[in-house]
Order: structure tokens, then sequence, then C-alpha cells
């Protein structure tokens, strides 16, 4: 080979995942034992060494643990999706006697992160919620220590991580039952945009749950998580069906712009539509009536997805790779 082997012929010719060969050559001990021998014999025999950063991570250990996430929800640590479960993952991270660091991807270059990530300044990564940023969970396959995503990783390279997830489809299906139980049955979603995994395991436990019952599920109204486009697809819905009286908004975002719709066209909630968003944020609990919504349990998120990537460095992990945390209800007045 005239090249310098890499870690994918290494993991090539082991006929393992980079992944999997990334950790063997990082000595972890989650790795089996049989596996780690093939990765070893693969990498003599192509000359592979491994970067001095790797030699590092063996002969000790930084003390910190890195917290992942994208500068794009930086600006909205206020709320729930990433400030509560930073907040989760620093208090198991300080309680475990490690320095939490926080470090920001901004989805344009990756290679500064994941340098950062594999050169010894961390023990170990907490990742949250890159359900967007493709690029990133495609490299953290690559870096020689244990990761924990909040949230499902997003490439395919990444499916045989350890993450931790909200029930989504779960929490569909008891949005459906909230309704059905107000005694609505011309039901309609107001969905996000198509790709949105979750967003689309959502609307499938509420069809479910609909069709289970008898009731059709009604249409669906597609659009961003964002309040204007939630008010341009309830009005949509109005016009395709303006005898609705129950909707499922799959964001409290849409549900907040839903209402507005709702409000210009007479229609009160929730006497003449109920409405249930998704997530609890403060939005559902400030808006006009209160929303009720399926509540994400981000804290818990949080707080497993840290003793997880802990549990990997020290080798004493167990259980299913996916994890999932069931959702609740809380009710409040748009129901």
């Amino acid at each position: 080979m005239s090249r310098r082997p890499t870690l994918v012929d290494v993991a090539r010719l082991a006929g393992v995942s980079r992944a999997t060969a990334a950790r063997a050559i990082a000595g972890q001990p989650t790795v089996d034992p049989a596996l780690a021998a093939r990765v070893e014999e693969a990498a003599r025999e192509l000359g592979y060494t491994t970067n001095p950063a790797a030699r590092a991570l063996r002969r000790g250990r930084a003390g910190a643990v890195a917290i992942v996430v994208p500068a794009s929800d930086a600006q909205g640590q206020s709320g729930p999706f990433t400030a509560a479960p930073i907040r989760a993952a620093t208090r198991v991270i300080f309680d475990a006697g490690q320095q939490p660091v926080l470090l920001l991807d901004e989805g344009r270059d990756t290679d500064r992160l994941v340098r950062h990530l594999s050169a010894g300044h961390v023990d170990a990564a907490v990742v949250i919620l890159l359900y967007e940023s493709v690029e990133l969970d495609q490299v953290l396959a690559d870096v020689p220590i244990p990761v924990a995503h909040v949230g499902r990783p997003s490439s395919e390279r990444s499916a045989d991580g350890w993450f931790v997830e909200a029930d989504q489809a779960g929490g569909g299906r008891q949005a459906a039952e909230t309704l059905l139980d107000a005694g609505r049955h011309r039901l309609a979603t107001l969905a996000g945009p198509d790709h949105f995994g979750p967003g689309r395991e959502r609307l499938q436990g509420f069809a479910d749950r609909c069709r289970e019952a008898g009731v059709d599920p009604g249409p669906r109204v597609p659009g961003e998580y964002e309040l204007e486009a939630g008010t341009r697809a309830a009005e949509e819905l109005l016009r395709q069906r303006p005898d609705v009286d129950g909707i499922f908004a799959t964001s409290d975002l849409v549900a907040a712009g839903a209402l507005r719709a709702l409000a210009a066209a007479g229609r009160r909630v929730p006497d003449d539509v109920a409405i249930v968003g998704f997530d609890d944020t403060v939005v559902a609990a400030t808006s006009d009536p209160p929303l009720t919504s399926v509540r994400q349990p981000f804290d818990e998120l949080g707080t497993r997805a840290a003793r997880l990537a802990l549990a990997l460095l020290a080798g004493t992990a167990e259980g299913p790779r996916r994890q999932v945390v069931p959702t609740t209800v809380t009710v409040r007045e748009s129901t």
C-alpha cells in the first residue's frame, strides 16, 4: 500500500465498523475481546499506527467530559431543548468528580471540534440533540472516546452508537388518547418538516392510536416548527377540514401559531376545537389558552446520557444501546 493506512482500512480488513475499530484502537474495554484482537491484527498487518492522542488516552485520563451542543441551539439555551439536558448532564458529571466542558458545533468545519475530542482533552462526550448535525454525527463515530447521544444520531454510521431518546411515537399515541378522551373525532395534525425523524414518529403514533380506536386521523398539513408556520398551517387546515374539532400539533410553537388562526376564524378553544402540542415548553404554559402538551423528559434525557457516557468510560455500560424514556401529558385549558 503506497499511501499511509487509515482507520477505514483497518476496519475494512478486520471486518468491523469504523466506530468499533476506533474504540478498539483506543483500548476501550467496551469492545468485544475477539473483535479487538482482529482490529489489532489488522493494524499490525497494514502498519497502521495510532496517534499520540490515542496513546495518551490509554496512559491516563483528563478528568473532563465534553457536552457537545449545536451552535445553532446556543441562542436557545434558555429553553428546554438544550438548557435542561445541559444542566442535568452537568450535575451528573460534577457528582462523578469530572469537569464538564461545553463544546459548540458550528455546523461548518468539524475538524477543530473532532481534534479537541480526540486529543486527550476530555475522556468522554455527551452529544445533545444533533438531529440536524449530520456531518458531525458522521465523524463522531471515529473519535477514540465514549460518546452518548441525547436524541437519536442522524447518521447511519452511528447506528451502533449509544443514545437516549424520548418515546416520540408513544407521545403521539398519548396526544391521540387525550383528544379522543375529550370526545373529539374529527381530527387533523399539523406536522413539522418531513425530514425530521422524531416528528414523523409522533405522527405515526398518533395515527396508529386513532385507527385502533376506529377514528380517522384526518388530514396532515406539513410546515416548519415556527409560530408563523403554525398559523399558516392551521389556516390551510381550516380550508381543508372546516369541521375539525381536534388538532394534534407536533410542536408547541406550531400549536401556539394555530391558536392565532383559530381565534381569527372565530373558533373557540377548547369549546369548538381542542388542541394538543408537543414538548411542553414555556410556550405551552404561556399561550392563550394554555396548551395541553406532550412533555419530553429533557432533564431525564440529560441525566441518563451523562450516566451512560460515564459507564462507557468505566467499561460498565449495560442494557440496550438505545434507551427510550416515556413521555407524559401535561393537561391545560386547550383540551
